[in-house]
């Protein structure tokens, strides 16, 4: 499966994923750390700090949205990357079962996410609105 993907090495404090830029493929980690923030101006909020066998940037196959956090690796790290494109072909290959369970938790997630955010956009309307 991860003999066809393609294996980046990236150095402590070195950026793997800057929030905003185009979204077009995840990262699994093969080997060792790293961390996802935010940062606005001097200000810096911690989410992450992800290691061996995590997965991050994976919305980047469910949708056209940019990458929404920063992430660096926190030391010498390996990771493969998983295109849209490579994701697809493994899926193809797949139980069909597995693929339809995997297509349905994929269109549910999206869902999901869609309302969320209409109800977080509605919430902070009704709050500035006060």
């Amino acid at each position: 499966m991860t003999n066809n993907l393609e294996i980046l090495k990236f150095k402590p404090k070195e950026r793997v994923i800057t929030q905003g830029d185009k979204a077009d493929k995840a990262y699994m980690i093969l080997s060792g750390k790293v961390r996802v923030y935010l940062e606005e101006g001097s200000k810096v909020v911690e989410l992450a700090e992800l290691g061996e066998d995590q997965i991050f940037g994976e919305s980047s196959t469910f949708s056209d949205e940019p990458y929404g956090a920063n992430v660096e690796a926190i030391e010498d790290t390996e990771l493969y990357v998983i295109t849209p494109e490579a994701l697809n072909e493994m899926l193809k290959d797949a139980d069909p079962i597995l693929r339809a369970l995997i297509q349905m938790l994929i269109e549910r997630l999206k869902k999901t996410n869609e309302a969320l955010l209409k109800s977080e956009t509605r919430e902070y309307i009704d709050v500035a609105l006060i």
